[in-house]
């Protein structure tokens, strides 16, 4: 134990089975947990934090701050470094995994991992809080362990429960599309400037300072960034003034190139993007690569859209195409086992509506209007299958709102608990 701003840190590891359901003997994987225990407050109730993405680790706090801060004046603070990711066997393209290990990564075997870790510390129940994925694991947990869980708090985090994952990139597309008009709208010059980028990028080599060529599929997908608080001026930013001049000839600038690199590279999570589609896979069928399937669907994400000529012409968001896997470094050893795993269909049931409507559980939920990652409609569907769920239904945030407000956001969350 050591302490840190104010609080008792407390270091957890368990060596826990690659397939809690179907074990395999010596197949095992390290899960670490950070808990966090204000001064005095070894008897307060815990609440676990599920981290968004997938593929990414818990955070690490230098200050009791935040969403973590709020939940310290109550809470002890169990931070969980989902399988996979952080000090949990970080996976990335060195790791020799396969396509089978890659389909255990998914919210089912993470919430078995955190169950072996509350029955470690001794406790009948806790309370859970999700960021994004982190709240598709919520509603994993009290469909599979209702009884586990007192309160749960979900920030732009209800899945779609019952969906085909081809019906959930559409209306992903959709709203992306309807927050591009806007931002078209409010940075009159970004369209041209897109535009102008792609159209250069199809008929001149740039190359990004870790070796390879910068292509204009790849550039679309710094959308991504529309789906963040201050998407529109970050991007506005960026596109500014991407150009120079050098010995007669119009190139791409030096620290432009630097910064997109920064964005469509998965070398900070490069699980991320190898299993981000499996999230959604249900029993019997194969994802096969959705996103990059439907962006054909509608007009302006077409693959092969023409910059220069093309009615409609967007940037792409939270989606994953095959062709990352040949042109991002990071993601290179990755790509056969992605491959693989977009053919799978021997995945579980996630969510079980009957066990939501049967938990006990009280939960709250922040859910954003204008989400572009996670659907405002399936959103609302799946939180009435709660039985007790209180959402906070909001546009003054997009789906990073935690970074705005967190600790806001968290304390509007316990009054729709406690005043009830």
């Amino acid at each position: 134990m050591i302490r840190r701003f104010g609080h008792d840190i407390i270091e957890h590891t368990l060596q826990l089975p690659w397939d809690h359901f179907a074990p395999v003997p010596g197949e095992t994987i390290e899960v670490f947990a950070r808990e966090i225990r204000p001064s005095g407050g070894a008897e307060l109730p815990v609440v676990v934090y599920l981290q968004g993405g997938p593929g990414f680790p818990a955070p690490r706090p230098t200050a009791a701050d935040g969403v973590i801060g709020e939940f310290l004046k109550t809470h002890r603070v169990l931070l969980l470094d989902q399988r996979g990711t952080g000090r949990s066997n970080r996976i990335d393209q060195h790791s020799k995994v396969s396509s089978r290990q890659l389909a255990l990564l998914r919210a089912d075997q993470i919430c078995a991992d955190a169950e072996a870790f509350r029955e470690h510390l001794g406790l009948k129940r806790w309370d859970l809080f999700g960021q994004s994925f982190g709240g598709f694991c919520i509603t994993a947990y009290l469909s599979r362990y209702p009884s586990s869980v007192g309160r749960a708090f979900l920030t732009g985090g209800l899945p779609a429960v019952g969906v085909d994952i081809d019906d959930i990139y559409r209306a992903t597309y959709r709203a992306l599309q309807r927050r591009h008009d806007a931002f078209y709208h409010q940075i009159p010059f970004a369209e041209s400037r897109i535009r102008e980028v792609c159209a250069h990028l199809d008929t001149t080599a740039e190359v990004l300072p870790t070796g390879e060529r910068l292509t204009s599929r790849r550039f679309r997908t710094i959308g991504i960034e529309l789906g963040r608080g201050h998407g529109f001026d970050t991007l506005a930013y960026l596109l500014e003034e991407p150009f120079r001049t050098l010995r007669g000839e119009k190139r791409l600038r030096s620290d432009f190139l630097a910064e997109v690199g920064r964005r469509v590279s998965f070398a900070d999570g490069p699980l991320y993007a190898t299993i981000h589609e499996s999230i959604y896979a249900y029993p019997g069928a194969a994802t096969r690569w959705s996103a990059h399937r439907i962006r054909e669907e509608i007009p302006g994400f077409e693959e092969d859209a023409a910059p220069q000529t093309a009615d409609k012409f967007y940037l792409t968001g939270e989606h994953i195409f095959p062709w990352q896997f040949d042109e991002d470094p990071a993601l290179h050893g990755l790509s056969e086992a992605a491959k693989e795993l977009a053919e799978r269909t021997d995945f579980p049931e996630l969510y079980s509506p009957s066990g939501l409507a049967s938990a006990e559980t009280v939960a709250a939920a922040a859910i954003y209007a204008d989400d572009i990652f996670v659907p405002f409609g399936y959103s609302r569907n799946t939180a009435e299958m709660y039985r007790d769920l209180r959402p906070y239904l909001t546009n003054l945030f997009q789906h990073d709102g935690i970074r705005h407000d967190g600790a806001g956001i968290v304390r509007t969350l316990k009054g729709l608990i406690d005043d009830h």
